[in-house]
C-alpha cells in the first residue's frame, strides 16, 4: 500500500511567493484533484511537490520514507513522476523511442523483458500508441501526444503519478477517454494519482478527493461529494 502525504508552504518564483499553505494525503489507489480557475496556483503545488519551485517549506514523504531533501531529478527513481502540462514528448523521434528512452532512463539495468512488459502494459492502456509506434511523435494529435506522456510516464513505474492539466485543449471524446484510462491506470497499478485540473466536469468523477485553490490558498478541502455540495466551489470558480 502506497501512502502519499505532503505538506508546503510559501512556494516562490523569485521574490513572489504566489502559493501559502497546501497539506494532503493520498492513499494507493487513490485520486486526488486539484481545482481551482486559471492561475490559483494548481501547477505550482504540483512543481512545488517535485522540488522545480522554491518552497519556505517542503515535506514529502511516501510510505512512510522522508523525500524532502531530494533534487526532482532523483524523484522518479523513488516513484514520484509528473506529467507538466503541453503533451510534452520528444517530437523528432518515434512513439516507441520516447517509451524505451523513459525506461532506460529510469532503471538502473536495461532488462530486455522487464521493458516489454512495462512496454506491453502501456499499450494496454493506450492501444493507439502501439498501432503508431514508429510514427514520429510530433505528426501525432494532441490527444495521442497526451497519451503518450502518461504513457512515458508509466515506464517509470510510478507509486505517485502527477497530472498538469491533462485535458487542456483536447476534445471532450479524448477528455473522457483519458479519464477512463487514468481510473484503470489507478485500479490496476494501485498508484496514487494527483491531477491539476480547470475542467471540473471528468475529473470530479473519478477522484475520491478535492483540494480547491484560489489565489494561491486553499478554500475548500474533503471528499468530493462534500465539495461538489459546497457553495465555496461555485465561489471559487466565479467569484459569486
Amino acid at each position: 500500500m502506497n501512502t502519499f502525504t505532503a505538506k508546503i508552504s510559501g512556494s516562490r518564483y523569485g521574490q513572489l511567493t504566489v502559493l501559502g499553505d497546501v497539506t494532503m494525503t493520498v492513499e494507493s489507489g487513490g485520486m486526488l484533484v486539484l481545482l481551482g480557475s486559471n492561475g490559483a496556483g494548481k501547477t505550482t503545488t504540483l512543481r512545488s511537490l517535485v522540488a522545480v519551485v522554491d518552497t519556505a517549506y517542503r515535506e514529502v514523504h511516501l510510505n512512510g520514507k522522508n523525500l524532502s531533501g531530494l533534487p526532482s531529478w532523483c524523484l522518479p527513481s523513488e516513484g514520484i513522476v509528473l506529467v507538466p502540462d503541453g503533451a510534452r514528448c520528444f517530437p523528432n523521434v518515434s512513439v516507441y523511442d520516447n517509451l524505451r528512452g523513459t525506461f532506460a532512463a529510469t532503471h538502473q539495468r536495461v532488462d530486455g523483458a522487464e521493458f516489454k512488459r512495462l512496454y506491453d502494459e502501456v499499450i494496454s492502456f493506450f492501444p493507439i500508441l502501439g498501432q503508431r509506434a514508429q510514427q514520429i511523435s510530433g505528426t501525432m494529435s494532441g490527444g495521442q501526444r497526451q497519451m503518450l506522456a502518461v504513457g512515458r510516464a508509466l515506464m517509470a513505474e510510478p507509486r505517485v503519478l502527477l497530472l498538469d492539466e491533462p485535458s487542456a485543449g483536447l476534445a471532450p471524446i479524448i477528455v473522457e477517454e483519458l479519464f477512463e484510462t487514468l481510473g484503470k491506470i489507478k485500479h490496476e497499478r494501485g498508484c496514487s494519482v494527483i491531477l491539476a485540473e480547470q475542467n471540473a466536469g471528468y475529473a470530479t468523477q473519478f477522484a475520491g478527493d478535492c483540494i480547491v485553490l484560489a489565489e494561491g490558498k486553499v478554500v475548500l478541502s474533503g471528499p468530493m461529494n462534500t465539495v461538489l455540495s459546497d457553495e465555496r466551489l461555485r465561489t471559487a470558480y466565479l467569484g459569486l
